[in-house]
């Protein structure tokens, strides 16, 4: 007569379990009892019916690849509830630290990117005060008089009917001061620039 479920002998369920596998009757006996024994087991941890069927399938793989190590000191089926708890309580743990993890890692992210906005809005900052610096100075090196004066008037938003009659001079006239003060501060800072930036990189330079 056919044992019921979770009655066989240990040597029954070795046999049986080696000779159908993952898909026959007595690994499907086992599936309900380990099923079972696993809501007990982990009652108080919340699992839901998809973490126990997840567990469950991964522990019936496990026994079946450690029926070799079953030395008969217990009831087979209380061995493999023992391999089964430890594999559901394995997952368990590396869900937590996974999740423990991507905590961490959304902390540190956020963090960082906290401390990058303040140094960006800082950096922003330090970088307007030396193209306001490195403007100024370029008005003063590389303009000539009436070119400072074109560019100071245009900063001042002086009309440019205005300006041209205090210079002097056409409008057409101070649209050419204007296109070669600009060409030359923009060349006055791309130069200023570089040479911060080549300075910078300097000593790390090979």
């Amino acid at each position: 007569m056919a044992a019921g479920p979770g009655q066989r002998a240990n040597e029954q369920w070795l046999r049986d379990l080696r000779r159908e596998g993952a898909g026959g009757l007595a690994a499907g006996e086992l599936r309900g009892l380990v099923r079972g024994g696993l809501r007990k087991a982990l009652a108080t941890r919340f699992v839901s019916d998809d973490d126990l069927d997840d567990f469950t399938q991964d522990s019936i793989v496990r026994i079946l690849t450690k029926l070799d190590t079953f030395r008969g000191d217990s009831r087979f089926t209380t061995w493999a509830m023992a391999v089964a708890v430890r594999v559901a309580l394995g997952s368990l743990r590396r869900r937590s630290y996974r999740s423990r993890v991507e905590e961490v890692e959304t902390e540190a992210v956020e963090s960082a990117a906290d401390r990058s906005a303040g140094m960006n809005a800082r950096a922003r900052a330090l970088e307007q005060r030396h193209l306001m610096a490195a403007l100024q100075a370029a008005i003063r090196e590389r303009l000539t008089e009436r070119q400072r004066a074109a560019v100071v008037g245009e900063l001042e938003g002086v009309p440019s009917d205005e300006l041209a009659e205090r210079l002097g001079i056409t409008r057409n006239a101070l649209y050419k001061l204007h296109h070669d003060a600009r060409r030359k501060l923009r060349q006055a800072i791309a130069d200023r620039f570089f040479r911060r930036r080549r300075k910078r990189r300097a000593p790390g330079s090979i």
